[in-house]
């Protein structure tokens, strides 16, 4: 079997160094300020400004020097950059530096390629193990095929690309668990040849558990919620017998994090990196002059009373298990098909407590980030996908399930070429514009995550996010659009908005106190008999316009999607037919395809 298994074992391992070598190739070549558009934004900005901080002056502290050096490729400036001031006035990046520390010392020796040089090396590792795991119950071709198809078949290889933790944390959480679980899986194997086992040998030593132990408390550090993937160590161990080894790999884990957090502590005089006076900046930033300093610049923006703030009632989790799964921004069933289908195929598998385990962990894993971060349990409104839902994605790869097969392999495919091929195929643009596949058929059909209205991706456009309804309204703004497509056009009129042609604009309708009845007043393009559809809440209503007409609908509502003081209400208006005024009437200087104006009128319940 050996024998017959070689030809295949030096292809796949041909396979991953062709891999390594290509994105190793663009990591060194690429132009990343180009690419870019010279313009990095939050996490991004703030990773960079980082890592160049720590491979240049070996400390987190932001100093002119930083923001000097920052500008010599990035001409915009960090945008969103997240920076926090200590009890000594000293200024320090607010961020986890576990990924910019390990990034660091390729970025001093290959400018900003490093970063992806690093990156590289990572998906190196994963290949391997990942190479290696799979070679235990499948052939080797199929091996590589699955796990290239898992990383690349899903938006987790977007992330390569990303300047931040989330490729990192992923590959992290990978290797902790393969470490873990490689040396179980591998007692109901068959003992390979005697040369392969002696370079194994660690691999199946006890050692790699308190190594795994050691990268959980560095996965907590760079991302809390991954101190769930301490539990199956710890009870695997218990379950084992093994109470002296759960105490240990404890202390390891305890020791890690408190060394991370304790050189916080004394680098920057806080344990938390996120905490004390935290603040965003845009446009301008502190020290770039002498008069633009921490205190009169930028927006706070601060873990402290967080709970307070951000949590909602429990009735929400259910809707967000849904969304979690399902839902059209950040759904796992269309932007990570390879781990539903794993879900799927471990309840058909013969399972372990080990695996059992595993399944506990990643429930864990989802439940922590849908009840700590309801409105924004993706990562917030710049992301693509779930960037959080990175850090538990390797545990589906060791679900158990039946052998790997070219049908999964293909089916996988199938999935991704329906719903994220337009990701895959322009990977640096989807993560510029992360709303942009979102917006036809089929992803414009599947459910809307209405408690992440504020975190949409769409809300990148400052052209669709939050939309004033009445711009001279005197008193403070209550309501609100969003915009869920690009079927308007930016306001130009003082009371109302067009529509793009015949094509379907759907927004949200934001309120900030409950609404009894919603008016839409309409005004037709030049077209005649033009039918105009407007759906309101599940209500559906039709007009007939001649050309330049008015007319007007009216929608009984009650509290639409209610979040804690929002209100939330689904709309969508189409026009059948469009008008581009400018080649209609020889008078007209209106080159816009114009579908048809809407007003909102609101009347409030008394």
């Amino acid at each position: 079997m050996v024998a017959e298994n070689f030809p295949q074992k030096k292809a796949a391992l041909g396979i991953i160094l062709a891999v390594f070598l290509f994105s190793l190739g663009f990591s060194l070549f690429i132009n990343l300020p180009v690419v870019n558009q010279h313009f990095l934004f939050a996490d991004q900005a703030v990773y960079y400004a980082l890592t160049q901080s720590i491979a240049h002056d070996l400390d987190l502290e932001y100093t002119r020097k930083d923001l000097i050096r920052y500008y010599h490729d990035f001409n915009a400036g960090p945008q969103g950059i997240f920076l926090k001031k200590a009890r000594n006035d000293k200024i320090f990046y607010a961020k986890s530096w576990a990924y910019s520390l390990f990034a660091a010392p390729f970025v001093r020796m290959f400018g900003y390629n490093g970063i992806y040089v690093f990156h590289s090396v990572l998906l190196l590792i994963v290949m391997v193990l990942g190479y290696a795991y799979f070679s235990l119950a499948n052939s080797p071709l199929t091996s590589i095929s699955y796990l290239l198809t898992f990383l690349f078949g899903s938006v987790a290889g977007v992330y390569y690309l990303w300047i931040s933790p989330d490729f990192f944390n992923f590959c992290v959480v990978f290797i902790l668990y393969f470490l873990w679980i490689y040396k179980i899986k591998r007692r109901e194997t068959p003992a390979p040849g005697p040369a392969l086992e002696t370079s194994r040998s660690f691999l199946l030593s006890p050692g790699t558990d308190y190594l795994a132990a050691c990268l959980v408390g560095l996965a907590v550090f760079s991302k809390p919620p991954n101190i769930v993937l301490m539990a199956p160590l710890v009870l695997f161990a218990l379950s084992e017998r093994k109470f002296f080894k759960a105490l240990v790999l404890s202390v390891v884990f305890i020791l890690t994090i408190g060394l991370l957090f304790g050189a916080n502590y004394l680098l920057t005089s806080d344990w938390n990196y996120q905490g004390g006076e935290r603040k965003t900046f845009i446009e301008k930033f502190p020290l770039e002059k002498s008069d633009a300093t921490f205190d009169s610049l930028g927006s706070t923006m601060t873990s402290e009373n967080y709970f307070q703030r951000f949590l909602i009632p429990p009735k929400f989790i259910i809707f967000n298990i849904f969304y979690y799964f399902f839902g059209r921004f950040t759904g796992i069933a269309w932007y990570f098909f390879p781990a539903l289908l794993a879900m799927i195929l471990f309840f058909r598998s013969r399972r372990r407590i080990y695996d059992w385990l595993t399944l506990l962990a990643l429930a864990g894993g989802i439940l922590v980030y849908i009840v700590l971060t309801p409105e924004f349990y993706g990562g917030g409104g710049g992301s693509l996908a779930n960037r959080y839902f990175l850090n538990i994605y390797p545990l589906f790869l060791f679900l158990p399930s039946a052998k790997k097969t070219r049908r999964q392999v293909l089916l996988i495919w199938i999935i991704a070429a329906v719903f994220i091929s337009q990701i895959l195929v322009s990977p640096f643009r989807s993560s510029a514009q992360p709303a942009t596949h979102a917006k036809k058929f089929p992803i414009k059909a599947l459910p809307l995550e209405m408690t992440q209205v504020n975190h949409f991706p769409t809300n990148t456009n400052p052209l669709a996010f939050r939309v004033s309804i009445w711009p001279d309204k005197p008193h403070p703004q209550r309501e609100f659009i969003h915009f869920l497509d690009d079927n308007f056009f930016p306001r130009l009129e003082p009371t109302g908005i067009w529509t793009r042609g015949d094509k379907t604009c759907e927004f949200i309708l934001k309120t900030y106190y409950p609404l009894r009845e919603i008016g839409v007043r309409l005004l037709n393009n030049p077209r005649s008999n033009n039918e105009i559809t407007v759906k309101v809440e599940g209500q559906r209503q039709k007009i007939i316009l001649q050309s330049k007409q008015w007319g007007e609908l009216r929608f009984t509502v009650g509290n639409g999607f209610k979040m804690q003081e929002r209100y939330h209400y689904r709309m969508r208006i189409k026009a059948s037919k469009g008008s581009i005024p400018y080649y209609e009437d020889p008078n007209s200087l209106e080159r816009r395809y114009l579908g048809v104006f809407f007003e909102l009128e609101l009347v409030p319940k008394e």
